[in-house]
């Protein structure tokens, strides 16, 4: 489990070993507001030959996320 902090957020990078060798890209990203934590899970078709391809991706995504730079995927409610 790879945990990189960006702009207030927690990226939590859970990619998934599949079949064939296959890792996939699976993350949450977390907001910490005092004793409050909330959570959200985004994921994508890609998929990688290793678990250090789809971690970095899996920051990436997290990273354009936060932007507001991937349509349909939020965290302003976090």
């Amino acid at each position: 489990m790879t945990r990189v902090p960006y702009k207030g957020f927690i990226i939590d990078a859970k990619p998934f070993h599949l079949q064939g060798d296959r890792w996939s890209v699976n993350l949450d990203i977390e907001r910490h507001t005092g004793a409050d934590v909330r959570c959200r899970n985004f994921n994508a078709l890609n998929t990688y030959a290793t678990e250090a391809g789809a971690i970095q991706h899996c920051i990436n995504l997290g990273m354009q996320i936060i932007d507001g730079q991937v349509e349909n995927c939020s965290v302003d409610d976090l």
